[in-house]
């Protein structure tokens, strides 16, 4: 269940490297104290706001991961982004619009909760807060624009290898990496069936490209599943 761990202290965060604080130089910190961020924790699949509510706060990621889920006309869920650490998220309110989607914890997770209206102020103020949200902004459209590219352009074999791949940030092999998702979640980010998942990733393992235990992923041969996310030369 939700609660409020304590008062958000943004000059002494340890993410503010990757907040939209980031730029703002260190005297200009005293001068914002009419800025009131929360730091909340919340369960997984606990939901952080809802599709269509009326948009009073947006957020940056702490720790954990959260899904973004749109419910679509026909009630199907489909998952648009996987938020890690630092992400920024629920800035529909700057545009005068409810949430487009909803926000669900896949882990144990701890945000930063900041009011819009003392947000608009503050970034009014301060350029160096506009200029990295700005560039935030085209950082999520450009990731936007690449799902539809891989969704439009892959076939379901390509889309989960560069998902994996991606997803682990071709580590070096031997390491596991938390994958919360469930097949039927990965299937929905990807726009895959859970059949289809399941057996892609039973023939990867089979081939020794990975090796999976309950909530994580180790990629074995990086370069087996490069192959395989480049089947079609779309890469």
């Amino acid at each position: 269940m939700s609660h409020i761990k304590a008062k958000g202290e943004c000059k002494t965060c340890s993410i503010r490297n990757l907040s939209i604080f980031a730029r703002l130089p260190e005297d200009r910190f005293d001068e914002i104290n009419c800025f009131h961020p929360s730091v909340i924790t919340y369960d997984p699949d606990e939901t952080i706001y809802h599709q269509n509510e009326k948009a009073k706060n947006a957020f940056t990621l702490r720790q954990g991961l959260i899904k973004l889920v749109k419910v679509l006309p026909n009630g199907k869920n489909q998952i648009v982004k996987v938020l890690r650490r630092g992400d920024l998220f629920g800035f529909d309110g700057f545009a005068d619009e409810n949430y487009n989607h909803m926000a669900i914890p896949l882990t144990n997770v701890e945000v930063c909760r900041l009011p819009l209206k003392e947000l608009l102020e503050l970034k009014k103020q301060n350029p160096e807060i506009e200029q990295t949200m700005m560039k935030r902004w085209i950082q999520h459209l450009r990731e936007a624009e690449d799902m539809m590219v891989e969704l439009g352009a892959k076939k379901g074999k390509e889309r989960l290898a560069t998902f994996l791949l991606k997803w682990c940030e071709c580590k070096n092999s031997n390491q596991w990496i938390e994958l919360p998702l469930s097949r039927s979640e990965i299937g929905e980010l990807l726009g895959l069936t859970i059949e289809t998942v399941s057996r892609f990733l039973s023939e990867w393992k089979r081939q020794e490209f990975i090796i999976e235990q309950r909530g994580s992923i180790q990629l074995v041969d990086i370069e087996g599943l490069k192959q395989a996310a480049c089947s079609d030369g779309n890469c």
